[in-house]
């Protein structure tokens, strides 16, 4: 009898089992993921067509290339003095633009407050969408700057003269070109 308790209470345990509803195990919730897209730069799109309209009809090359340096800088907060140069304030400007965008990555075009490399970028952007050539030379120290190369409108025609590179002044003579080993470029390209 006390086996047959036994066995009854296992089999109304078994059955109890049986009752239990089962748990329903959910899957693990997989998190959604989104592609990252860069912000578009709605400034940079329309400083393009600037200087489609504007820069590029120009009808000599140096004339384009001053005008597009003079553009940059009236975009980036205009020409600096030399001996000013610790006065203009882009890092707040910069930091509030990372804050606003919550990003890192901010969109050349927002840029209305930039120094060297800044105007460098946006320069080397333009001139490549307007068939400028120019290269994109970074320096030390937050310093680069942008060669072009011009042939000499001085040299008689027909006379093949190899041409000249210069260095363009995004800074503080926007548009004045630089030989690469003078004093004048030197500076600019340094502390």
């Amino acid at each position: 009898s006390k086996l047959k308790l036994k066995v009854k209470k296992e089999e109304e345990k078994i059955k109890e089992d049986d009752e239990i509803p089962p748990v329903k195990i959910q899957p693990e919730l997989v998190p959604q993921i989104i592609p990252w897209h860069p912000p578009i730069d709605q400034e940079l799109i329309d400083y393009i067509s600037d200087v489609t309209r504007t820069v590029l009809p120009l009808p000599h090359p140096r004339e384009q290339v001053v005008a597009l340096a003079q553009f940059v800088a009236a975009k980036m907060g205009g020409l600096v003095a030399e001996d000013r140069l610790h006065e203009f304030s882009w890092e707040l400007h910069v930091s509030e633009l990372k804050y606003e965008l919550q990003c890192n990555i901010v969109p050349v075009g927002r840029i209305k407050k930039g120094i060297f490399y800044h105007r460098a970028l946006l320069y080397k952007a333009l001139a490549d969408r307007i068939g400028i050539g120019c290269s994109l030379t970074r320096g030390d120290y937050g310093r680069a700057w942008n060669e072009v190369k011009l042939y000499d409108d001085s040299v008689p025609a027909g006379t093949k003269a190899p041409p000249e590179i210069y260095i363009v002044d995004l800074m503080y003579q926007p548009g004045h070109l630089m030989k690469p080993a003078s004093v004048e470029a030197e500076r600019y390209q340094r502390i």
